[in-house]
């Protein structure tokens, strides 16, 4: 999620028809059926739907202070990659001067830009889903870390490690809450400790939740890997199914079960760290407790716009719901 005020200095620019100026001139950069973009979300990024010849795409763009380029690039890499070795998975169109990532200055700051066409498929709950399907998109994680187990290139340096998701948690999270900090503390005691080895860490999607999953037959094709960094594969198999374990880790559901049963068909996993898995969710409730933190940035003592006010408030309620849980483990 990215800061409230930069999403409102952007969102304040689309009109009633859906239309900002703003992403019009990011679009330039590509070729695009022309007055055809409109706007679709706005959460860690902004995306915007157009056509380009009769084909259906995304624009997505980040303020220079939320992603760097080289952030952007390597993910870009990373998705190349997994094209070419046969992976379902959204990847970048080439700008018009031949680049996946286009970077442009605007009235409103420096924004880094790609854009994706739209990848088929259908999206399903995670309360629809059969035992089968739970373990469809266990082995899809699989062979996904089957891949990046082997992906070699030097852009991944750009991308964040376990380390960074916890320096954003100190600097997010406020000095008076030393519950919070005593839990970053010994959460990075605790994986400072864990053993890393080729087999068991390395580049992890980050948010492989189905909302960022399309179903096409028995199959699934893959986006969104914005959060992509080098962990541990299990704390991708925490950030997947943090809905499934709402309430608490039960390493014996069978959903869950059928989800590491289709995991082990392309992939080893280590026993000792899926033991660790209910740790790993603490570790998913912390990060996202200090993106809430980070993105609430504007009081609520101002006359917003009617959709800020009431997301601010969404937000807020999160953020408290994260935090009671926090402070309810035992220290």
């Amino acid at each position: 999620m990215m800061k409230l005020s930069t999403m409102l200095k952007v969102d304040r620019t689309v009109d009633k028809e859906g239309q900002s100026p703003i992403a019009e001139h990011i679009l330039e950069q590509w070729e695009h059926d022309q007055g055809s973009a409109q706007f679709f979300r706005s959460s860690t990024n902004f995306v915007y739907i157009f056509r380009k010849g009769g084909e259906t795409c995304f624009l997505r763009f980040a303020e220079s202070t939320e992603r760097t380029r080289a952030e952007i690039e390597a993910e870009m890499a990373l998705l190349n990659f997994l094209a070419s070795q046969g992976m379902t998975v959204a990847t970048p169109v080439v700008s018009k001067n031949g680049r996946c990532v286009a970077t442009v200055e605007t009235d409103l700051g420096t924004f880094h830009a790609v854009v994706f066409t739209q990848l088929p498929g259908r999206e399903v709950e995670i309360e629809e889903l059969s035992p089968a399907q739970f373990e469809i998109w266990g082995a899809t994680l699989g062979k996904l870390h089957a891949m990046t187990h082997r992906y070699q290139d030097p852009k991944v340096a750009a991308r964040g490690t376990w380390r960074d998701h916890l320096t954003l948690v100190r600097n997010a999270v406020p000095t008076d809450e030393p519950r919070v900090q005593a839990e970053c503390d010994y959460l990075t005691s605790f994986l400072a400790a864990l053993p890393v080895t080729e087999m068991n860490s390395g580049l992890i999607h980050g948010d492989f939740e189905l909302d960022n999953l399309r179903w096409q037959d028995e199959t699934l094709a893959m986006f969104d890997f914005d959060e992509c960094a080098a962990s541990w594969y299990i704390a991708d198999v925490a950030f997947a199914l943090r809905d499934l374990f709402e309430t608490g880790v039960d390493l014996s559901h069978p959903s869950f079960r059928a989800f590491i049963r289709g995991y082990c068909e392309q992939y080893s996993l280590d026993e000792e760290l899926l033991s660790h898995l209910p740790t790993f969710m603490r570790l998913v409730n912390l990060i996202i407790y200090a993106k809430l933190v980070r993105a609430t940035d504007l009081t609520q003592d101002q006359d917003y716009p009617e959709w800020c006010t009431s997301l601010l408030l969404k937000l807020e309620n999160w953020k408290q719901n994260y935090k009671t849980s926090l402070l309810s483990i035992p220290v």
